[in-house]
């Protein structure tokens, strides 16, 4: 086996993003002053009495050398010191063994490496830092990377930036290639315990559910106007994605992104519209279909790639009109977030008990909170 790159002790990190497991940062790579002011080698080579001669070092892999080499275009991704999170090792397994042999080039890519000790602790302080600057998401505040994870995935960087340079100690410079969109596909398909009458699909039903348990739906003392939800319409449905009329696609793409110029939401629903990427994940969650009440049992500590793919992101890179002619044409579209879920710790548990509120609160059926208003 190859031996895994090692990232630099002296790496520069800038954070981009977080979830619940995981958090991404951007590799600063050092600009042409910073490599013009290295000491360069002799051309002519010493050897003191401890080093052996040429032929009798080691072959190093240059795929070591990976500062550089093959974190171009890549974004670091750092696990957190979460109970449910699995070691990089097992997630990099999975991924080769149970992701990538269901699709060809679609993926947003991922190379496990390895993280030195200081970089992790590095990137803790900066994390506390955040914090006391209120820089950070206040939902993930008190989590931190886990010191014990000696490895990190460089995955490719979808974002709308294709380089970011140091060019002094507290300043970046950043190239501007266009713009990025994500979403989250969700369920594609109706749940197979969901009632044969349903009125809402999976993620509709869900999304009406989590709007009335929070506030201001949950209070009686509410002043808040009502919210206008047609039947299976709430922000946007899933199931238009894979709708064959291209009109469904584009209201769709207004409603995920209102704050979009119609040229754009006309270039995002073309590109998106009947894709084979859409169309392979809608397939693939026909024949993965182990969810609902059907899916892990209460207890199990099986991974389970039926909720994997169903909790997937599209990522949709755009380029600049301006270095492009054919926008559309130039749109790279990959699919991401795949780690394989495991119903460990209470998240079998978790998906059950979705799955029944929504079925006895009937939330399937449309029978929503008094405070929203159903347009038959």
């Amino acid at each position: 086996m190859d031996p895994l790159p090692e990232l630099s002790p002296a790496i520069k990190l800038d954070y981009l993003a977080e979830g619940g497991a995981n958090i991404v940062y951007r590799i600063i790579l050092p600009s042409t002053e910073e490599q013009a002011l290295e000491p360069q080698p002799s051309e002519l080579p010493h050897y003191g009495s401890s080093t052996p001669p040429p032929t009798e070092i080691d072959d190093i892999n240059p795929d070591i050398d990976v500062d550089i080499n093959i974190t171009s275009e890549k974004l670091l991704r750092l696990r957190k010191n979460v109970r449910y999170g699995l070691p990089y090792h097992d997630t990099a397994h999975d991924f080769q063994t149970q992701i990538r042999p269901l699709f060809d080039d679609e993926l947003v890519d991922q190379i496990m490496v390895r993280v030195p000790a200081s970089v992790i602790q590095r990137c803790n302080a900066d994390l506390h830092e955040r914090e006391r600057l209120q820089k950070r998401p206040a939902i993930r505040c008190g989590v931190y990377l886990a010191e014990d994870e000696p490895l990190g995935m460089l995955v490719t960087d979808m974002t709308t930036t294709a380089t970011t340079t140091a060019t002094t100690p507290s300043t970046t410079s950043v190239a501007e290639v266009g713009h990025i969109v994500e979403l989250k596909p969700k369920w594609l398909i109706q749940s197979p315990s969901a009632p044969s009458k349903a009125r809402r699909c999976r993620t509709c039903a869900l999304r009406d559910m989590k709007r009335a348990d929070s506030p201001p739906f949950n209070s009686r003392s509410s002043t808040i106007a009502p919210v206008v939800i047609p039947p299976g319409k709430a922000q946007f449905c899933p199931l238009d994605l894979t709708s064959s009329d291209k009109k469904d696609m584009q209201r769709t793409i207004r409603q995920i992104f209102p704050s979009l110029p119609p040229e754009r939401i006309d270039t995002i629903a073309g590109a998106l519209y009947q894709h084979p990427i859409l169309q392979k994940l809608l397939s693939l969650q026909r024949i993965h279909n182990d969810v609902g009440l059907n899916g892990p049992p209460s207890g199990s500590k099986e991974t389970s790639l039926s909720m994997t793919l169903r909790d997937c992101s599209i990522f949709l890179k755009i380029p600049s009109s301006t270095h492009i002619s054919n926008v559309q044409a130039g749109i790279d579209i990959r699919l991401g977030d795949l780690d394989l879920k495991s119903a460990a710790n209470g998240k079998a548990e978790y998906w059950l008990n979705i799955e029944k509120r929504l079925i006895d609160e009937g939330w399937y059926m449309g029978l929503m909170h008094a405070d929203i208003i159903i347009h038959s």
